[in-house]
């Protein structure tokens, strides 16, 4: 049997019946697309906040390293009066003496 015109094209019903399919999937998109927009919205507000706790982290390693360096300094002038504390005590003493005598 030949295929008239008439066959090729489709009826009001399963042209109705695509659009109303077509109607679902647009609805499920534009939840699935809200949905998404919270999703990125929240992650947003997530790395906001990861990049402050970066930056108070940095803040608190320069005040913790300022420290351990202070405290290294201070060693060191310790350990460098404990080295040349006798050697520069003499020297004065010697320097004294020498000056008590001339």
């Amino acid at each position: 049997m030949a295929e008239t015109k008439k066959d090729k094209f489709y009826s009001n019903r399963e042209i109705y019946e695509m659009l109303m399919a077509e109607k679902d999937e647009r609805i499920k998109l534009t939840q699935e697309l809200a949905l998404t927009r919270e999703y990125v919205k929240k992650y947003n507000g997530y790395r906001e906040k990861t990049d402050l706790h970066d930056e108070r982290l940095d803040e608190l390693e320069k005040i913790v390293y300022g420290e351990t360096e202070k405290q290294k300094g201070k060693f060191a002038v310790g350990e460098a009066i404990t080295r040349w504390g006798g050697w520069i005590f003499g020297l004065i003493a010697t320097g004294i003496l020498i000056a008590q005598l001339f």
